[in-house]
């Protein structure tokens, strides 16, 4: 009987200790499941939040801006100004410089009655009409010169200090000639004879290693234009004068051709746009018709845009706003009388004497204000909205609010 009374009480104490045990396990899973529900609430908060947060200044229409810094621009310069890197550049007749504000990180001079400037990055190059000196700088100074064989008409730059040059004696013979910064000649008097056509426009990929030209072309009273590919990495070693591809236009002008980014060729026309895919050899992405007067185009990586005429008296102008796919995103009347428009950050700003304006890439407006001072330029920051305002005698960093 002892034996069974010391059996029943084992068993009752084990019985016991697996329910505390079970007891335990239950409130260990109750507490991680409702440690992971205060997370996964906690991140589904954030996320709404930041998702308002995003719409709200998608919606938000700007109305005043901040000064929040003001440089004196102490000598009588004439020149122009250009994003550049970080900070901005600004170039005349007498030389070029790179500035933030009332500070120089570098200056070089020169002397040039009609200079001509290309940058790509951090990467700028400078020529003068009809000369055979270029002159190469990249964000920390000037780099170099280095000539071209023929007088030079044209040029763009890489973002490794690449030069590509239309370069010609005469309107009967024209060439491309492709130089690295250290002197160093990639392609040499690729000859074009004016009867075959001529060069008009040109540009080189970031990396160096891909080049388009336009060429314009007529024959028995018909306009054509010829886009043609060159490739100088080892893809193109084994083609002849590196030419990877090209295309015809029939009675279109194509007046300029940019990589927008480094494997992404837009062909501007003046009745229609070709977007192109170049990785290592063309191909079409998209074709846009135009059947409205090319005003101004504007680019950056991810977008490109057309204004064109309206021909409305109260709306004047229309803005089109493309991907590098060619798909529309916006298409905006404006009646502002602009002298210049950019895109950058996802943004476009349109600016005369007096008066900036600037759109999303959706093309909503989110700010429009007057200047008393005047508007020489407006160089775009890397923070959306926020700009440099050059008039004749100030640089001022605003931020619109």
């Amino acid at each position: 009987m002892s034996d069974i009374r010391k059996y029943m009480r084992e068993r009752d104490s084990k019985l016991n200790e697996e329910t505390d045990e079970d007891v335990l396990e239950e409130k260990l899973k109750r507490h991680r499941r409702s440690k992971a529900s205060k997370w996964i609430i906690l991140i589904a908060v954030l996320i709404i939040a930041g998702v308002g947060y995003l719409i709200y200044l998608d919606n938000k229409v700007y109305t005043s801006y901040e000064v929040l810094e003001t440089a004196q621009i102490t000598d009588n310069y004439n020149g122009r100004f250009y994003e550049f890197d970080d900070y901005m550049l600004r170039y005349s007749e007498d030389g070029i410089a790179y500035l933030n504000g009332s500070k120089t990180y570098w200056n070089h001079a020169f002397e040039m009655r009609e200079p001509i400037i290309d940058i790509c990055n951090s990467y700028v190059a400078v020529a003068e009409q009809k000369s055979n000196t270029i002159y190469i700088c990249n964000n920390k100074g000037f780099q170099g010169q280095v000539e071209t064989e023929y007088p030079i008409v044209g040029l763009d730059v890489s973002d490794n200090g690449i030069v590509a040059a239309i370069t010609g004696e005469n309107s009967e013979l024209s060439y491309i000639e492709v130089i690295d910064e250290d002197g160093t000649r990639i392609a040499k008097g690729q000859s074009v004879l004016s009867s075959q056509g001529c060069p008009v426009d040109i540009s080189i990929s970031e990396d160096g290693t891909k080049l388009v030209v336009s060429y314009l072309c007529v024959g028995s009273g018909v306009i054509q234009s010829k886009v043609v590919f060159y490739n100088y990495s080892e893809i193109g070693k084994n083609e002849v004068d590196r030419f990877v591809g090209g295309y015809n236009f029939d009675k279109t002008m194509v007046a300029r051709v940019e990589f927008v980014n480094n494997d992404t060729v837009v062909a501007f026309g003046d009745d229609k746009v070709v977007l192109y895919s170049m990785k290592q050899k063309p191909s079409v992405i998209a074709e846009i018709s135009i059947d409205k007067e090319i005003k101004s185009i504007f680019y950056d990586e991810e977008y490109i845009g057309l204004v064109l005429a309206n021909g409305q008296a109260d709306n004047p102008y229309n803005m089109v706003v493309y991907d590098i796919e060619g798909k529309k995103i916006s298409d905006v009347d404006f009646n502002l009388s602009y002298k210049n428009i950019k895109i950058a950050n996802k943004t476009i700003i349109l600016y005369n004497d007096v008066t900036l304006r600037v759109y999303t890439v959706k093309g909503k407006q989110k700010y429009e204000g007057n200047f008393d001072k005047g508007i020489v330029d407006v160089i775009m920051l890397d923070d959306k909205y926020n700009y440099l305002i050059i008039d004749p005698a100030n640089v001022e960093k605003i931020k619109l609010k």
